[in-house]
């Protein structure tokens, strides 16, 4: 199996899916205990699923990024090359492969960095969401609960265990 390296071999859809489009509803009752989950960061992270995918509209050379992590807060995304721009980052749209789920969600850059020292530069970008519409909450809450895993842990929970 080929790992996806961060482009498409066939173009996004520019059409969000339709709620009947979307995953099987027993899917949604699994994950409904997992999103109620009670963090200890104002929003609890989520890790992404495969193929879960940001695109920045930065023009015609725009690419998907890859999506680590969501939270109802923001997300963090790894991608190749040079740091973006924070001007660049001002809106942006989830894909799972490459269907459109959500669109045009606004977004303020909080950090960018490389990940690791290597010839090819990996670097994690950082976005918060601004204020969303009750429409664009309730379809990243959709996106979330189909296109993520179990939530990512807290240090703080780990490090009072280990006492």
């Amino acid at each position: 199996m080929r790992e996806y390296s961060g482009t498409c071999d066939k173009p996004l859809s520019p059409k969000p899916l339709s709620m009947a489009e979307l995953p099987s509803a027993n899917k949604e009752t699994i994950m409904e205990s997992r999103y109620q989950y009670s963090p200890v960061r104002e929003n609890q992270r989520f890790q992404a699923v495969n193929r879960a995918l940001v695109l920045i509209d930065r023009g015609p050379e725009s690419l998907p990024y890859h999506i680590m992590d969501i939270s109802e807060g923001g997300l963090s995304f790894r991608y190749l090359g040079q740091k973006l721009r924070r001007s660049d980052i001002k809106e942006l749209s989830l894909y799972h492969n490459h269907e459109l789920i959500v669109d045009k969600l606004p977004v303020k850059s909080v950090s960018d960095y490389r990940l690791r020292d290597n010839l090819v530069p990996v670097r994690r970008g950082s976005v918060h969401f601004a204020p969303l519409s009750k429409e664009q909450l309730q379809k990243l809450r959709t996106f979330i609960r189909f296109y993520t895993e179990a939530p990512l842990p807290i240090a703080n929970k780990q490090k009072e265990a280990s006492h």
